[in-house]
């Protein structure tokens, strides 16, 4: 994964969040999907129940919100441990490069990404090919003119 397209998934990360009015270190409730039922402690996999164990305790009593964030944080964890160095360098590079970015550019890439998002798979996979195929330079002008999904990619991108 290129260090642009991480901060793209970094990106589209913090774009759900914007989306539901928090951000990414908002410690509010995390809303729970209606039709969603969060787990008691004796459902949770022996993995889940290990990961959590300082909770054990107090898991049935905690709101459905603090219990479903605890599962997306032991998710995310495994992802990381899954990675190799390499990726998770490229993650943090990616990260980095997102940070990085103006103010403007990093809401223009929010914005793309949420464009790409209503997207049919098919066409999402050709921008994201099309921009991991572009320099950097070509997809900060992109990005400029409002990125993937929003505006054409840049003339000297072809």
């Amino acid at each position: 994964m290129s260090a642009l397209a991480l901060g793209l998934l970094l990106a589209s990360q913090a774009a759900a969040h914007d989306a539901r009015g928090d951000r990414p270190h908002d410690h509010g409730p995390t809303p729970v999907p209606a039709g969603v039922r969060v787990p008691a402690w004796n459902e949770l996999s022996p993995g889940q129940q290990a990961a959590l164990a300082r909770l054990r305790d107090d898991w049935d009593q905690l709101p459905a919100s603090r219990r479903v964030r605890a599962l997306e944080w032991v998710e995310r964890k495994a992802r990381w441990e899954a990675m190799t160095p390499e990726q998770r360098e490229k993650l943090r590079a990616g990260a980095r490069n997102f940070h990085d970015l103006p103010p403007e550019l990093r809401e223009k890439m929010r914005a793309s990404l949420r464009a790409l998002r209503t997207l049919p798979a098919e066409e999402q996979r050709a921008l994201r090919k099309r921009w991991h195929d572009m320099s950097p330079e070509q997809r900060r002008a992109w990005l400029q003119t409002g990125g993937p999904a929003i505006s054409p990619p840049p003339a000297d991108a072809d």
